[in-house]
């Protein structure tokens, strides 16, 4: 007996046509032949049927396929039962008997290749990569007859049919990679893994399915949005090459498309086509191919022939015939469609707590968002901060026009509750919704939120500290000036604005010392009952402390802010008197002590700059926040360079 050749012949056959990996066509739901790593563009379910018809001497039909897919998040899961892959032969094993009437009657081998069912499994790791196996179930059954004699008063020879199964398993990897949307790479292996389910006699292991490794390459190119060009090719030198065309009719997609293969162990060179039409819309599709191969079916092969080569696979080999395939794929998407989707997000800063009213109108977070439809969608955005935020804060409504990108603003709400005073990284969920059901995308991103006196360096933003205490800051100046009643009742009204300052800044500064970023942190500042209670602080902490007493009273004032000279930078106070230019007599004769400014309605009125950081007495701190006025903010032209800028707390 011969030994059977260690042939391998084509295995990546497909009956579908090998359409593109990368386009919404599902005609490779479920091709673990030339798909081994399982990739798919499904949405959530999928049904797809195989029914085919072999053009032997005579026509057989059968149902070859029917699978399930089901995708899980970035998971996909596909299960087939193949009744259909399955190639039966019947040889005549060369030896016959002679029966008592003296006709002959030969011996045959009768072998049968069954591919039962296949599972397979494949992750998205990415929109560009993705990575799975297939695990596959094979049966094979060998029955060949003899003859045997038995030796009694007479000589009998006794038929005996021999039977033995060879079934095992066969686990494939592959991995699919996408560097733009206009090619798709895909390489997996061939028999990687086999394991055989039950043993067999060694003169039937020479008829198995052949189990060579090998790996299978594939690319696909799309030069424009309707065509693409796929090739496949095998470490064995066998390829496959087709095209696809695709043109959008009756709401759905037509494809056309040829494949040809070349199997170097099959003649010609080129050993047949498979053509293909296809159309399919969201729900289903529909697919009619078929196999030509180019050389002649319809011949009797020998049995001496097949123990030679044997066979490797079921769907095609050099005893297949030509075939007529239909497809059927059903799609079910539970899955609400996407609209919208986000393409980047940018957190904009750190988040500073104190800066509540910030956050309402300047956005702490950009997204670029794409419309993914052919019509104009209204992306509702909303987000929420861990640890920051109750639930999701929704930001304002933006319109995207059909296929395009928009910027869209993220804006957030910080709790008055919110009292940590450690700063400390959280993160962000984004929403994108075009309607009041799930998101269409969501997000993540890692933020910083900084503790409840966290300061971002912009002396604009102390008036939030100074906001922040108002009702401490009312209760200890009204207290403070309760005692200076009588005082403040018989002197001037015009003057009662200029003495209250005087008289609590004399007590505001009675019992503090000034102490450099007391905290140890350069952009840390204190509410002003902090800086009460701790008896100190430094020139940012007392302007706050100092302005929050007075604007609680209903005293207006501004901060003075010394742009930085060297990287140090320095704050006090201008206090709105509101004398005006004639009265300011009443309070000094020295016109550069003081600084006019106009009101809302355009009256001139009388500002006095203080030094907060001179704890001396109020006469004393004008003076020195006078002369630095008038030397930088002035003489120096810092208001007109921008070195020195006037900022308004209200």
């Amino acid at each position: 007996m011969l030994s059977a050749a260690n042939i391998k012949a084509q295995s990546s056959f497909e009956l579908s046509g090998y359409w593109l990996p990368g386009n919404s066509s599902t005609t490779l739901l479920n091709s673990f032949e030339s798909n081994p790593s399982s990739f798919s563009m499904l949405k959530d379910w999928g049904l797809t049927m195989l029914y085919g018809s072999d053009f032997s001497s005579s026509v057989t039909s059968n149902l070859y396929l029917i699978s399930l897919s089901k995708r899980l998040g970035n998971n996909f899961i596909t299960a087939r039962y193949t009744p259909g892959y399955q190639k039966d032969f019947v040889f005549n094993n060369g030896q016959s008997i002679i029966l008592h009437d003296s006709t002959t009657q030969s011996l045959d081998s009768k072998f049968s290749y069954k591919e039962l069912f296949g599972l397979g499994f494949s992750h998205k790791f990415s929109d560009k990569f993705s990575a799975g196996f297939t695990v596959r179930y094979f049966t094979q059954d060998f029955n060949q007859e003899s003859v045997y004699p038995i030796f009694s008063d007479t000589l009998y020879l006794v038929r005996e049919s021999n039977d033995e199964k060879a079934d095992f398993w066969r686990g494939d990897i592959g991995l699919n990679y996408s560097p733009s949307d206009f090619i798709s790479l895909s390489l997996s292996t061939q028999n990687l893994l086999t394991a055989n389910a039950n043993a067999v006699d060694p003169q039937i292991s020479q008829y198995e399915l052949k189990s060579d490794k090998g790996v299978l390459a594939g690319v696909s190119i799309s030069p424009s949005k309707y065509l693409g060009l796929n090739l496949l090719y095998e470490t064995n030198r066998d390829w496959q090459i087709g095209f696809n065309n695709f043109f959008e009719a009756f709401n759905g997609n037509f494809g056309i498309g040829v494949t040809a293969f070349h199997d170097k162990y099959q003649s010609p060179y080129i050993a047949g086509i498979i053509p293909a039409i296809t159309y399919s819309t969201k729900l289903f599709g529909i697919s009619l191919s078929g196999v030509k191969y180019f050389s002649n079916r319809n011949i009797v092969h020998t049995f001496s022939g097949f123990q030679n080569t044997g066979i490797d696979n079921i769907i095609n080999n050099r005893y297949s015939f030509d075939k007529a395939v239909l497809t059927l794929t059903f799609t079910l998407n539970t899955i609400p469609e996407r609209s919208v989707e986000f393409l980047d997000v940018n957190i904009l800063n750190e988040i500073f707590p104190i800066l509540s009213d910030h956050y309402l109108d300047k956005p702490f977070a950009i997204a670029k968002v794409i419309n993914l439809t052919s019509h104009v969608v209204n992306a509702k955005p909303s987000s929420k901060i861990e640890g920051l935020d109750n639930g999701k804060i929704e930001s304002p409504v933006v319109t995207i026009l059909p296929h395009d990108t928009a910027e869209v603003p993220f804006f957030t709400i910080i709790p008055s509750s919110y009292e940590k005073k450690k700063a400390g990284i959280s993160y962000v969920d984004f929403y994108l919704s075009t309607t009041n059901q799930s998101p269409d995308d969501q997000s993540q991103k890692p933020i910083l939120i900084n503790g409840i006196n966290a300061w971002d360096g912009k002396v604009v933003n102390l008036r939030y500290f100074i906001k922040k205490d108002y009702e401490y800051s009312m209760d200890y100046a009204k207290n403070v000036l309760s005692r200076y009643k009588s005082e403040l009742d018989t002197m001037s009204y015009a003057l009662s604005i200029f003495y209250k300052a005087k008289i609590l800044f004399n007590n505001f500064v009675s019992n503090l010392v000034y102490a450099a970023n007391p905290s140890a942190e350069a952009d840390y500042v204190q509410f002003p009952h902090e800086t009460m209670k701790l008896k100190g602080g430094n020139c940012d902490d007392l302007s706050v402390c100092y302005s929050s007493l007075l604007e609680s009273v209903g005293i207006q004032t501004a901060l003075v802010d010394y742009k930085p000279v060297n990287g140090i930078g320095h704050v006090n106070v201008l206090v709105n008197t509101q004398l005006s230019p004639e009265q300011a007599r009443l309070i000094t004769k020295n016109d550069s002590k003081y600084f006019i400014r106009k009101n809302e309605e355009g009256i001139d009125e009388i500002w006095i700059p203080v030094e907060t950081t001179s704890l001396t007495n109020f006469g004393k701190a004008w003076d020195l926040g006078a002369q630095k006025f008038d030397d930088d903010a002035l003489d120096n032209l810092g208001l007109a360079k921008g070195n020195v800028q006037i900022v308004d707390v209200y």
